[in-house]
């Protein structure tokens, strides 16, 4: 018996966006891979990074582990850089967070919108049916997210890159490290 996966609904109009909110989604992993990698130059053991991280389903607690290993212990060359790629990477899990668990919903014919039903599930209020509130996502804000994405990876690697040189186990210094990483534009709330 063959199965068929399907995509939801507004995804089959929305094809550009679904296949960039899904990249960043799937790529978080790669991102989180990385974080494990730096935590394993710095411990100078891949065995304890990966034991140590991926034992837990929870991505914010790993990140916390991760940077409990790390702080103390990465050279203060790039103790600034470390620092502000690990709070970017949290906005990074927030955005991977809220679109993997979305309910996605097309609300009119040019409006591709979601549910965040992580922000449901925590809000005190009871939930009415009937006026759940929608998240409104269009090109210009995905691939502002999606840049972002980009540029974070693009620092976790350097990072790697140059803890590897400063301990001296590899020749070169790593990728270029982008500054000054502008947050991304966040999808607009639909009001009722």
């Amino acid at each position: 018996m063959t199965v068929k996966l399907y995509m939801p609904v507004p995804f089959d109009r929305f094809k550009q966006e679904g296949e960039m909110i899904g990249r960043m989604v799937i790529e978080y992993g790669d991102l989180e891979w990385d974080l494990c990698l730096l935590v394993s130059h710095v411990m100078q053991d891949i065995d304890i990074a990966v034991k140590t991280l991926y034992r837990s389903r929870d991505e914010a607690l790993r990140i916390d582990m991760a940077d409990g290993l790390i702080r103390h212990r990465i050279n203060p060359k790039v103790k600034q850089m470390y620092e502000t790629t690990l709070a970017h990477m949290r906005v990074c899990l927030a955005l991977r967070s809220r679109y993997a668990h979305a309910n996605w919903v097309d609300a009119a014919p040019d409006k591709l919108c979601f549910i965040d039903t992580n922000e449901l599930a925590n809000d005190s209020n009871p939930i009415d049916p009937n006026n759940l509130p929608l998240y409104h996502l269009d090109m210009r804000i995905i691939k502002d997210q999606a840049r972002f994405f980009k540029e974070i990876m693009q620092n976790m690697r350097y990072l790697n890159m140059e803890v590897q040189y400063l301990l001296g186990l590899a020749d070169l210094t790593g990728f270029h490290y982008v500054r000054n990483i502008l947050r991304p534009k966040m999808a607009a709330r639909l009001e009722a």
